[in-house]
């Protein structure tokens, strides 16, 4: 069965998973998947001396498959991510030229428009808000008033083709800005199964490592292949820096 399969099959569970329930990541979830595939496939080995002590087949079953569910929310994951990432870059690209626009547009129709106080009295009103989505409704509504109104523009050498520039740049600056925002401050749901689907991960994980260490209690070498190596190196890690931090203290005191 393929990774992609076994992530829908297993979407109704993992979306069951309490918000409340969800274990952060001790570790970068590509190398907690791996490790979880070494690990199933050392369980696999062991399966006789676990299963006498009741570990079932059922939970090894299912930690391959969750897992290959994990694999592919986080993918899906990193997508969206990197499709928020490129929104936001080409926002703050685009928005420079778009508030260019606004300003061109304005500044003309201000001068245009000077002896006609209902347009002016429009003008007035498209200033008023000053967030990103303003921007971006003004842009629109300076190119249909503009278009609506073309003679005054006309008459002072306007391009009134920027009228339809900036109703085209209001819809895709929109579309993109809708895009910014729909990745920026709702909470993804792609992230969220990712993290619900981890959770039931580590604890399958979790309850064959208690498995394998138990059962290989006497034998060092075949018990640590039930441990995480990504966290023993780490504290390794930790403690070759701390002995230098310590060497170079020493040094400086003597």
């Amino acid at each position: 069965m393929s990774e992609q399969q076994n992530y829908l099959d297993s979407l109704e569970e993992i979306k069951a998973v309490d918000s409340e329930e969800i274990k952060a990541a001790n570790m970068p979830i590509d190398i907690f998947v791996h490790e979880v595939k070494k690990t199933h496939m050392v369980a696999v080995e062991d399966f006789e001396a676990l299963s006498k002590l009741g570990y079932p087949q059922t939970q090894l079953d299912k930690l391959q498959v969750l897992n290959g569910a994990l694999s592919v929310a986080q993918l899906n994951w990193e997508t969206q991510s990197t499709s928020k990432e490129v929104a936001q870059a080409k926002w703050k690209a685009d928005a420079p030229a778009m508030h260019d626009l606004i300003n061109e547009l304005y500044d003309n129709m201000r001068f245009a428009y000077r002896n006609d106080e209902r347009l002016i009295s429009v003008l007035n009103e498209i200033r008023d808000g000053d967030s990103n989505a303003d921007a971006v409704m003004d842009l629109g509504r300076l190119g249909t008033l503009g278009k609506d109104n073309p003679d005054p523009l006309i008459a002072i050498g306007f391009d009134i083709t920027l009228c339809d520039t900036a109703l085209s740049e209001s819809e895709r600056m929109g579309d993109l800005l809708a895009e910014v925002n729909g990745t920026m401050y709702v909470d993804d749901e792609k992230k969220v199964i990712r993290d619900k689907c981890y959770t039931l991960v580590k604890i399958l994980l979790d309850e064959v490592r208690d498995y394998g260490k138990f059962a290989f209690r006497h034998d060092d070498d075949r018990a640590k292949l039930y441990a995480s190596k990504y966290l023993r190196d780490q504290k390794a890690e930790y403690r070759r820096n701390q002995n230098t931090e310590e060497e170079q203290l020493e040094d400086v005191t003597e």
